[in-house]
């Protein structure tokens, strides 16, 4: 038995604007400032700034709000990468929509970034990546950047932030995704993380983005191409051929939702599942010895 999950992931925005007031002449002068006054320099639209930040950045947030703050201090979010979007997405008279193909680009140099800064794929870790992208108001301003945020989670089941006191490249070795307890009811399941040294029936083992071209699952079909390729990567995991895998053991395809999919974020990433069966200890390269699923 396979099963399915699906999780959202948000791609926010942050609002920034800029207020012109006007004045006339003061009396005794002669309302002429510019030939004794250099100037004024052109006014620049507000760009986040890379570091921490005290709180998750939403669709309200302030540009005071996104102020970097000392990553040794309580944050729940560090912007790793700020880029620019550029040729017919800057042209454009708002920004980019979520499942367009500017967004799934700019989403894309978000993953190398993060990865870069973590030192490994960030899927594997317990954190989510985010595209932040400015408001229509501040879009209209002149502000075309985008901004990769990287959140650590508290776990992966309820996706809630977990505040830090440390920029996230320090203590990557404590975020890896381990082990999990799933549990189904009613055709749902749920994933609780639990040391992989008690008794599980799920671990974690890697994760892959579908071919271009493949659409989000809405059917068994569609889910069974992800289904497949999750088989693949369980069973490299564990050390073992497909042909073994297939005729013992199950997975579970976590996907994003469909709003995101075409966005860019269409990662998928695979557990091993072993139904009613426990076991103890990590199933990497233990081969048949892992208890089969029931």
């Amino acid at each position: 038995m396979k099963h399915r999950r699906g999780i959202a992931t948000i791609t926010l925005v942050l609002a920034a604007g800029l207020g012109l007031s006007g004045c006339s002449a003061l009396s005794g002068t002669d309302g002429d400032l510019a030939n004794d006054w250099s100037a004024l320099p052109a006014p620049k639209s507000f760009v986040p700034d890379l570091g921490c930040h005290a709180r998750e950045t939403d669709a309200s947030v302030k540009a005071t709000e996104f102020a970097v703050v000392d990553c040794t201090k309580s944050h729940e979010t560090e912007t790793v990468y700020v880029g620019e979007f550029s040729g017919s997405a800057a042209s454009a008279s708002t920004p980019p929509e979520t499942d367009s193909k500017d967004a799934a680009d700019a989403f894309n140099t978000c993953e190398e970034q993060a990865n870069k800064v973590l030192g490994q794929d960030w899927r594997d870790l317990r954190v989510e990546l985010k595209l932040v992208t400015p408001s229509s108001a501040a879009w209209k301003g002149g502000a075309h950047w985008f901004a990769c945020d990287v959140i650590e989670l508290a776990d992966l089941e309820n996706a809630e932030t977990k505040s830090r006191t440390a920029a996230i490249k320090d203590g990557v070795d404590k975020l890896p995704l381990g082990c999990f307890t799933a549990t189904e009811s009613g055709g749902d399941l749920t994933m609780a993380e639990v040391a992989c040294s008690t008794s599980h029936n799920s671990e974690y083992v890697g994760s892959f983005e579908p071919a271009a071209g493949v659409a989000y699952p809405s059917t068994d079909a569609g889910w069974d191409v992800l289904h497949e390729k999750c088989d693949e990567v369980a069973a490299a995991y564990m050390g073992i051929s497909g042909s073994q895998f297939d005729k013992s053991y199950s997975e579970i395809a976590w996907a994003t939702s469909k709003k995101y999919w075409s966005a860019g974020n269409n990662n998928v990433r695979c557990f091993l599942w072993l139904g009613k069966s426990k076991m103890t200890g990590s199933a990497k390269d233990k081969k048949t010895t892992v208890p089969k699923w029931s």
